[in-house]
């Protein structure tokens, strides 16, 4: 025992303390990462919160546009007035305050507490452009109704985020040559721009069968990628010329061949789009009723975006054709703001065709003056 009596245990006493110290660091960290994780969740569910509260900001424009398009003139006065964030409640469909934000209610006792509301909500009837995501096959017909009159159309589409395009590939093209029979859809490359069918209808004040066979133009838009990265960014100009005719196809009278459209592999058309035409027309009036634009995208979908200019390249504005909604949500003291784009008479479905078949049709006529013909033969 002697020589153990002078040890004071100082050893034991610093391994205690680091092992304390050391104790207390990481209950520490894992109390501050919990803090994290329940602040990041909690303005996560903030986030969502006003996000959903401007979406029902945009519903709620949406009613506004509907009523004055269903003859409310409180409404309709609204829309053609000043833009101004308290549109909607000042139109009279939505109740809400005219000076101030518009309470979300909800009967939740957890919906409550994120005192949701939207802020700000402004309806602009008229657009620059009109924007859609186009879907193989499907048409998508645009109402040509402006502020002014024009006789350029613009189409742009395929864009870099259209599907494949995610991993920042380049366009490129089907086939190295863009003449000939098109090919099959099993040809046309993923990373291609789609073919696109354009139709202006512009018939002028008389609209009916006969007027449609003789005004307006189809035309098949095959596009070119380009392999240098130097592109026009005026784009292809096609100017309605005699091959093509309103029809597309009527047996040997009219066959419509395609005009090539200049793309660029690197999307540089407005920094956005890949491919870019300009179709010039005869000059259609300001507030037309009659003049349309039929588009197709063929082999796949696409995003297209059309604008309208003047001949000094000055862009006319589309009046009621796709109102444009900002709306800023609250939840709490976070804000999201959300812009959308109202189509309007999506509600009528414009017939493509008589009928639509996936395989074969098959027909079978009989005609007899003395009585019914015996059962025809035909198997599709």
């Amino acid at each position: 025992m002697g020589r153990y009596a002078r040890q004071s245990g100082a050893v034991s006493l610093f391994a205690v303390i680091f092992g304390a110290m050391l104790l207390t660091i990481v209950t520490i960290g894992f109390m501050r990462l919990m803090l994290m994780d329940q602040r990041q969740a909690s303005d996560n569910d903030l986030s969502q919160s006003a996000y959903d509260a401007a979406l029902a900001g945009i519903e709620d424009a949406k009613r506004v546009v509907r009523a004055a398009q269903t003859g409310n003139m409180q409404a309709a006065g609204v829309l053609s007035g000043p833009i101004n964030c308290n549109m909607v409640a000042a139109s009279g469909v939505v109740g809400g305050s005219t000076s101030g934000e518009t309470i979300i209610q909800t009967g939740s006792g957890a919906g409550k507490k994120f005192d949701q509301a939207y802020t700000c909500v402004k309806i602009a009837m008229q657009s620059q452009d009109f924007i859609y995501k186009a879907i193989e096959d499907k048409s998508q017909l645009i109402s040509l109704r402006t502020v002014s009159s024009f006789n350029k159309i613009i189409i742009e589409w395929y864009r870099r985020d259209d599907e494949s395009n995610l991993n920042a590939a380049n366009a490129v093209n089907t086939e190295i040559s863009t003449t000939g029979e098109l090919p099959t859809k099993d040809k046309w490359n993923s990373n291609t721009p789609p073919l696109v069918r354009a139709q202006v209808i512009s018939p002028g004040s008389t609209f009916n069968l006969a007027t449609l066979d003789t005004t307006g133009v189809t035309s098949f838009l095959r596009p070119n990628v380009l392999r240098s990265d130097v592109v026009s960014q005026s784009g292809t100009v096609v100017s309605g010329k005699p091959s093509d005719h309103p029809r597309a196809t009527d047996g040997n009278e009219h066959n419509n061949g395609t005009n090539i459209v200049s793309c660029s592999k690197t999307f540089r058309f407005s920094g956005e789009y890949s491919c870019k035409v300009v179709i010039d027309v005869d000059e259609v009036p300001a507030g037309s009723e009659s003049a349309f634009l039929r588009l197709v995208s063929i082999y796949k979908g696409s995003s297209i975006k059309v604008s309208l200019q003047k001949s000094d390249g000055t862009t006319v504005n589309f009046d009621g054709v796709q109102p444009i909604v900002d709306s800023t949500g609250r939840a709490s003291n976070l804000f999201r703001r959300v812009e959308a784009r109202l189509q309007i008479g999506d509600d009528f479905a414009y017939p493509d065709n008589a009928v639509e078949l996936k395989n074969s049709l098959c027909k079978d006529f009989s005609i007899s003056g003395g009585g019914a013909a015996a059962v025809g033969r035909c198997k599709p």
